[in-house]
């Protein structure tokens, strides 16, 4: 080498860079050759993510901790980038009709975007065939999808074979079906191929029930509801929420919810669920004379009369109540059973549904008291379990399962179907939300280069995230900049737990909207949430005299007995009180 030459500097950063630029020139050159691939090529191209899984040193025969974590499809770093690069440049904010949602649109009715379901079998095959068999069949299954819609154009479902064993042994022992989905977004909660599964194919009767109804106004409840009786004859349709709002909160009912900032739900260890009547009266219309259920409502009535507003952290008292209902799971046995019908006289309701929904809540808010365990954390059902509502009512929790269909992935996330912990890129989501949404006006953000000459005043995905980062102080350990990822996480979170409501409208009701806010069917269950509150509230009041006066009481007798001691003290002898006494009467 000669003397005169130097060598130039060479950082790890430029050769990430230059490697990089490698990959890059290997994808071009390839991208041609992928075209015309099989859906079995493009099957096998498609990455799972493992969401929620826990590292294992040593598998056991009997138990797999990852055996019913969610698996989706992972998103490819091209699609990542791309997504980025779009939430930096400006966007306009929808009209209210951009709310509208048709459930044609999501699922395609007929088409592949079918359920899986058990294939047939025979006595006289092992189990070891009939699991191959079912492997089998799922593996068709995914690749009938991807022959007919490219990996990008479908959202997130699951992957998980066990998963979906859990749905076909709940449909296959339950005789009445209830669909939870969240008022929020029940076109996106309701697969119709789960609908003719159930009523025309193993002829049985479902309930829809829309959950959560205290985040939106009752005239979007309404709408939905008459939506999906006039598609769907044949189903049942009724409202029902677990935590009915306070009464300072009760003015937001007959206002737009997305453009409230809420307040956060208080989650009562005790409170009136609204729709468990008319929940009981659903299911008796179906079952008619064959199950008796005097048990159940015996039990409501109880549970109507006992009702106590309590604090949050009364975790005491929680504790206290959870033999109340008698829990059984079912971890490993998702076979084939067949069905008998209100089998020894109990009526078996199986509860599904997309991932957080509210299904456990539901259950818990009928059975009054904390029976399974809930969480924001979409998956955190793994396995179905049982519960006794009453002696001859049995209540049946599935696994959150996520269906295939057309519908935007930053929507999914909006909806709680991904994990938030989980997304890679959240500034997409940001951006489907602040389009619908007025996020600067409802959070009250400065513009980060509002100070800066030649400011358009356009907002960004970005823009929004650096904005809450700085009104929060959300910032980065090293450099102290402001943490976008870690406010762009925040804001989705609220999203999720209904503080800043992204509801969903049935087609047209932006139309018939003075139509829908002056329906009879609305003022009706406007004054029906109204009396629950006024119910709770008045026996709040009751409570807090009770202790009032209690106290009162205490203070009186307090008082009784230091007058009595001064008393008694008073008729003492001075001998006995005062030792200087005698040097007085010398």
């Amino acid at each position: 080498m000669p003397q005169d030459r130097r060598r130039n500097a060479f950082s790890t950063k430029q050769k990430k860079v230059q490697l990089q630029e490698k990959r890059e020139k290997k994808k071009v050159t390839t991208s041609g050759e992928s075209t015309g691939q099989t859906s079995a090529q493009r099957l096998a191209q498609i990455e799972v993510n493992r969401l929620n899984q826990q590292p294992v040193a040593k598998v056991l025969d009997d138990y797999d901790p990852n055996r019913y974590r969610l698996h989706f499809q992972r998103d490819s770093k091209d699609e990542i980038e791309r997504r980025k690069k779009l939430s930096r440049l400006p966007f306009k904010i929808l009209p209210e009709t951009a709310l509208e949602m048709d459930l044609d649109d999501i699922y395609q009715p007929g088409s592949v975007l079918d359920i899986p379901k058990r294939p047939p079998w025979e006595y006289k095959m092992s189990k070891e065939a009939i699991d191959n068999r079912e492997v089998e069949y799922f593996k068709d299954y995914l690749r009938q999808i991807y022959e007919k819609h490219r990996p990008e154009d479908l959202s997130y479902f699951e992957f998980n074979l066990e998963t979906w064993r859990q749905l076909w042994r709940v449909l296959e022992m339950s005789d009445i079906v209830l669909l939870i989905t969240d008022i929020r977004h029940p076109a996106l909660h309701f697969p119709p191929a789960l609908y003719d599964h159930v009523v025309n194919e193993l002829k049985r009767h479902i309930i829809l029930v829309l959950n959560k109804t205290d985040l939106v106004s009752p005239s979007i409840v309404i709408a939905w509801k008459h939506y999906f009786q006039n598609k769907f004859p044949k189903l049942h349709v009724l409202t029902f929420t677990s935590f009915p709002k306070d009464e300072s909160e009760y003015e937001q009912f007959v206002t737009d919810p997305g453009k409230t900032f809420h307040k956060r739900r208080r989650r009562r260890q005790r409170c009136e669920a609204i729709g468990p009547i008319e929940l009981l009266d659903a299911v008796a219309s179906i079952v008619k004379d064959k199950v008796d259920l005097s048990s159940w409502q015996e039990k409501m009535a109880r549970d109507m009369a006992e009702v106590v507003e309590q604090e949050d952290d009364d975790e005491d008292e929680e504790s206290g109540d959870e033999g109340a209902a008698v829990t059984s799971r079912f971890e490993v046995d998702t076979s084939y059973h067949k069905h008998e019908e209100y089998k020894d006289g109990v009526v078996t309701i199986g509860c599904v549904g997309y991932t957080n929904v509210g299904k456990s809540s539901l259950l818990n808010g009928l059975v009054g008291t904390k029976v399974v365990s809930v969480s924001k954390t979409p998956g955190h059902t793994k396995h179905f379990q049982t519960i006794f509502l009453t002696p001859t009512v049995r209540l049946c929790d599935c696994p959150g399962l996520v269906f295939p269909s057309l519908v935007e992935r930053p929507m999914q996330i909006l909806a709680g179907i991904y994990p938030i912990a989980q997304v890679q890129e959240p500034f997409s989501a940001i951006m489907f939300l602040a389009q619908r949404i007025n996020l600067p006006k409802l959070l009250k953000l400065k513009h980060p280069e509002a100070d800066e000459e030649g400011h358009s005043g356009q907002w960004s995905a970005f823009d929004i995230c650096d904005a809450w980062a700085e009104k929060r102080g959300f910032q980065t350990a090293k450099a102290a900049r402001n943490d976008v990822y870690r406010a762009a996480n925040n804001i989705l979170r609220l999203a999720c737990d209904g503080r800043i409501c992204l509801c969903m409208r049935p087609p047209e009701y932006s139309k018939r909207k003075a139509m829908w806010e002056t329906a009879e069917e609305t003022l009706q269950l406007r004054d029906k949430i109204g009396k629950v509150l006024g119910n709770r509230l008045m026996t709040g009041r009751q409570a807090r005299l009770a202790a009032e006066e209690e106290a009162q009481d205490e203070e009186a007798d307090d008082e009784t007995e230091d007058e009595c001691e001064d008393e008694e003290d008073d008729d003492e002898p001075i001998g006995s009180s005062n030792p200087f006494a005698l040097l007085a009467e010398d």
